[in-house]
C-alpha cells in the first residue's frame, strides 16, 4: 500500500475558504447573531430517550447559550417532551435541577401542578383568580424529535424544518447504532475559549501526531499513512464526517493489553470489525478505519467506533467561554473483567480529551487580541473550512 494516503472528499467543496478571517468572529457583537439565527434555529441534540427510561421520567437541561432551562419528561402515554422549565404562574423554576420519576410535578413557590404531559393540574386556591383558564396555562412546549435514542429540540415555535430535513442524508444510517451502548463515564468543563475554536480543536485530525504524542503515540497512520490524512470526509449541507485512519502497527502497551484480555478494543486500540454496523459508520468501508468523528452542526461533535461512541457538546455561555460536556459510551459489560477494561479505557479517554482542551484558551487569548486576523487551513481541515462556511450561511438567512 502506498505510504500516501490520498483523501476521498465527497460533498460539495466549491464554495470553502482556505483562508478565514476570525477576529470579528470572536467578539459579543458577532456571538449574539450566532445566537439568535443560529442556535435559535438549529435542531439541538440535548440527551437520550434512555435518560427518561419510564412513564413519569424527567430530567432538567441546563441551556446557557438560549439562556434557559429545559424540562424533559416522558409522559405516561410514552412520549418524550420537553419544555420550559417555568411554572405558568410566576415564572419560577419547576424544577431546580436532576432528574427523577413522578405522574405530576408541583412548584415549590405556590404549589401549582402539572402533570408529565404539561398540563395544568391544581391552581392553589384557584377560587380567588378571576378568569383563570388552566386549559391554556400549562407548560410552554418545546418542539421535540426522538432520532436513534437522541433527543433533538428547537426552540422556534414552529421550525422551519423537520429534523429528518435537518439531518438530511445522515438521518436513516445509524439504525440501531446507539443502543448498543450505554453511557460509562462524563466530564465537564468550562473554558475561556469561543465555542467556534473548541469545536474546530475536536473536528480535525491534523493535531493528533503532536498533540497526542505522550498519551496515544502511534495510535492513527504508521508506516501506511504517516501524515496520518484521514481516509474519507463527506461534507453535508449543514454536517461533516470523516473517518480516522487507525494504525495496523500499533504496539499494544502493557495496560492495554490487560484491558483488551478481559474486554474488548476500544480507544486507542481499534476494532475494525465492520459485522452488523449500519452504513453510516465508516461510510467508505476503510480497511485500516479507526473511528469516525461527526459534527451534527452546529455545536456537537461525536466519535463513533466499534463497540463505544463518545458524544461531546459544545454550549457557549458568551463569546468567550464554552461550557464543553464529554459522554463516553461503550458496550453494555457482562461481567467484572469488562468493567474493569471500561476504567482503563475511560482513564485514557479523560486524558486525550484534557489534550485536546489543552489549546483552546491559548489560541482564543491570541485570536481575540486582533495579533492574527486570520487562520490557514489544509485540505485536512476541510471539516473547518465547511464549518465557517454553514456559519456564514446562516447568519445571512433572514
Amino acid at each position: 500500500m502506498s505510504a500516501k494516503v490520498e483523501t476521498l472528499f465527497r460533498g460539495d467543496t466549491g464554495q470553502l475558504q482556505r483562508r478565514i478571517a476570525i477576529t470579528e468572529k470572536l467578539t459579543p457583537a458577532y456571538f449574539e447573531q450566532e445566537r439568535e439565527k443560529i442556535f435559535r434555529r438549529a435542531w439541538l441534540p440535548i440527551g437520550h430517550a434512555s435518560d427518561v427510561p419510564d412513564d413519569g421520567s424527567y430530567f432538567v437541561r441546563e441551556m446557557p447559550t438560549l439562556r434557559t432551562s429545559l424540562l424533559v419528561t416522558r409522559g405516561q402515554d410514552g412520549q418524550v417532551r420537553a419544555f420550559h422549565n417555568a411554572c405558568t404562574h410566576r415564572g419560577n423554576k419547576l424544577v431546580r435541577e436532576g432528574s427523577g420519576c413522578s405522574r405530576t410535578l408541583s412548584c415549590g413557590f405556590h404549589g401549582w401542578t402539572f402533570s408529565c404531559e404539561g398540563e395544568l393540574l391544581v391552581v392553589t386556591d384557584e377560587a380567588q383568580f378571576r378568569d383563570l383558564d388552566k386549559r391554556v396555562l400549562g407548560l410552554r412546549p418545546v418542539p421535540t424529535e426522538v432520532w436513534e435514542d437522541l433527543i433533538f429540540i428547537n426552540v422556534e415555535d414552529e421550525p422551519r424544518e423537520s429534523l429528518r430535513e435537518w439531518l438530511g442524508e445522515m438521518h436513516d444510517e445509524y439504525h440501531g447504532y446507539f443502543e448498543q451502548h450505554q453511557r460509562a463515564a462524563s466530564n465537564r468543563v468550562i473554558v475561556r475559549s469561543n465555542w467556534n475554536l473548541a469545536v474546530n480543536s475536536f473536528t480535525e485530525g491534523y493535531h493528533t501526531l503532536y498533540l497526542h504524542k505522550r498519551s496515544v503515540p502511534d495510535y492513527q497512520g504508521g508506516r501506511i499513512n504517516p501524515e496520518r490524512h484521514r481516509p474519507f470526509m463527506q461534507l453535508f449541507k449543514r454536517h461533516h464526517r470523516y473517518s480516522a485512519p487507525a494504525n495496523p502497527d500499533h504496539k499494544l502497551t502493557p495496560a492495554e493489553a490487560l484491558a483488551i484480555k478481559y474486554g474488548r478494543k476500544l480507544i486507542p486500540a481499534f476494532d475494525g470489525d465492520m459485522t452488523g454496523m449500519p452504513p453510516g459508520v465508516n461510510p467508505s468501508r476503510y480497511e485500516h478505519w479507526a473511528f469516525d468523528v461527526v459534527q451534527f452542526f452546529p455545536n456537537a461533535v461525536f466519535l463513533f467506533g466499534n463497540h463505544w461512541h463518545i458524544e461531546i457538546f459544545f454550549w457557549p455561555i458568551d463569546a468567550d467561554h464554552t461550557e464543553i460536556v464529554q459522554d463516553l459510551w461503550y458496550y453494555k459489560p457482562r461481567n467484572a473483567g469488562e468493567r474493569i477494561s471500561h476504567q482503563f479505557f475511560a482513564s485514557r479517554g479523560r486524558q486525550v480529551f484534557l489534550e485536546d482542551l489543552n489549546t483552546l484558551e491559548a489560541q482564543h487569548g491570541v485570536l481575540s487580541s486582533g495579533s492574527l486576523t486570520h487562520v490557514q487551513l489544509s485540505q485536512q481541515e476541510m471539516s473547518l473550512q465547511h464549518h465557517y462556511k454553514v456559519v456564514t450561511e446562516m447568519l445571512a438567512e433572514p
